[in-house]
């Protein structure tokens, strides 16, 4: 973002930092001290005035200048831009002492060594820089009125000419006035750009603070997905198979021992899946294995569990799909089983996952579908939508799909089932390097 000025000063709340701030106020510095050092130089090497005329006019054109660097330009630098109108001295009483000891000390200096009126080649501008237009304007008049009433009284500029004086000064204040307009629209301009950068910098931290807040939902809402997609449905199968611990303990240790041996092992995936979480890591079930082993082994730890018959099918090879979107289908994979088991009454599972080839392209397809009870999807929906925190299930997988590019279709009646589907389209680039793959 570029910073805004006023006459070419950084203004105050500009997007500049403050060590460009510091390098374009010291050039301003350099600036006008080496005008002054120039114009001190020429007189003394040109000028015909005794020499002890000459030093005191160089250090009657020294002041005003020191004081406009020390006192004038620093206060311009910090002040904010103007919001409507400029005041006539940009500096307050300062800018008023300082176009008094201009105008005193360069008609003293000019008194006493003509050529001391090449010191309007840095006055004239410092003047326009510390007043609005006009009050400049002014004070620059008044100045050349004063060498003219020099001239008048027989101090002469150009050669011994009254008139080629008098010319040059009225040239000096028009020359003034068509600069001077210049400089002050380019200050309003300027002024008027660093509001609009101060409030677009006050909208940009606006959104920075908005883009903070969504971040943070958003890792709310993963967390929370995180947790119903591992831990909750790990705690959830603790809980049945303590339930069936002791019913089992009088009747059938040997199923028991089998049982306490699950929690265990379940309780430590918990904890592992914990531990993940919190490091924003993989799935464990994902961990040093393709795609096709953390489905099979999903597949076969549902079984397990719960008793069911889980038929796996996972058609290889698999096209590389980067890690991202392989998360999303495991735990897709992973809350439909889990849905099943515990909503679904089914008796057979089937997944299956694979490439297939359709009207639009390849594309890579998740089912997962049982011979349960079904339900109706919107009704469930409707639920969901009723309970706040609740319905992660259906929405979960929805979401996740959409996000890694997918989409999540759904279908399922009272006492016909359900079957659940993931699409996800494969872009040529993925078919190269799938077939790159094949290749070696």
């Amino acid at each position: 973002m570029s910073d805004s000025t006023v006459g070419g000063i950084p203004q105050a709340g500009s997007a500049r930092t403050l060590t460009q701030r510091r390098r374009v106020y010291t050039t301003w510095n350099w600036y006008f001290l080496i005008e002054l050092a120039c114009v001190i130089a020429v007189d003394l090497a040109f000028s015909r005035a005794p020499l002890g005329q000459r030093l005191i006019s160089a250090l009657l054109l020294a002041l005003p200048c020191l004081f406009f660097v020390r006192s004038i330009l620093g206060r311009i630098y910090e002040r904010e831009p103007a919001a409507q109108r400029e005041p006539v001295s940009k500096t307050g009483l300062r800018g008023w002492i300082f176009a008094l000891a201009v105008v005193v000390c360069t008609l003293l200096a000019s008194w006493m060594d003509r050529t001391a009126i090449l010191a309007q080649i840095y006055v004239i501008p410092a003047l326009f820089i510390a007043f609005s237009y006009l009050p400049a304007l002014g004070i620059v008049a008044a100045m050349n009125c004063g060498f003219a009433v020099q001239a008048l009284a027989g101090l002469r500029v150009i050669g011994s000419d009254l008139g080629d004086s008098l010319v040059m000064f009225a040239i000096t204040v028009v020359f003034s006035a068509m600069i001077g307009e210049s400089f002050d629209v380019l200050a309003r301009t300027n002024a008027r750009n660093q509001r609009l950068l101060d409030q677009l910098e006050r909208q940009q931290e606006t959104i920075r603070r908005l883009s903070r807040q969504e971040g943070a939902l958003a890792e709310r809402e993963r967390v929370a997905r995180e947790m119903h997609d591992t831990i909750a449905q790990s705690l959830a199968s603790i809980l049945a198979l303590s339930r069936a611990v002791r019913a089992e303990m009088d009747t059938d240790g040997d199923q028991a021992d089998r049982h306490l041996g699950m929690i265990g092992e379940l309780a430590k995936s918990s904890l592992d899946d914990t531990r993940r979480m919190i490091a924003d890591s993989e799935p464990a079930d994902l961990e040093g294995k393709d795609l096709a082993a953390a489905i099979r082994r999903t597949a076969g730890k549902a079984a397990e569990r719960s008793g069911l018959s889980v038929e796996c099918t996972v058609r290889e090879p698999l096209p590389i799909l980067g890690r991202r979107r392989e998360v999303a289908i495991l735990r897709i994979a992973q809350e439909a089983l889990a849905n099943t088991i515990k909503h679904a009454q089914a008796s057979r599972v089937r997944l299956d996952l694979g490439v297939e080839t359709g009207k639009t392209g390849r594309r890579l397809t998740l089912t997962v579908s049982d011979d349960g009870c079904g339900f109706d999807p919107g009704q469930a929906r409707r639920q969901a939508a009723a309970r706040p925190g609740h319905g992660y299930g259906l929405e979960d997988m929805r979401q996740r799909a959409a996000e890694s590019g997918g989409r999540l279709t759904l279908d399922s009646r009272p006492g016909c089932g359900t079957e659940l589907g993931v699409v996800f389209e494969l872009t040529p680039r993925r078919e190269v390097e799938h077939a790159g793959k094949g290749v070696s």
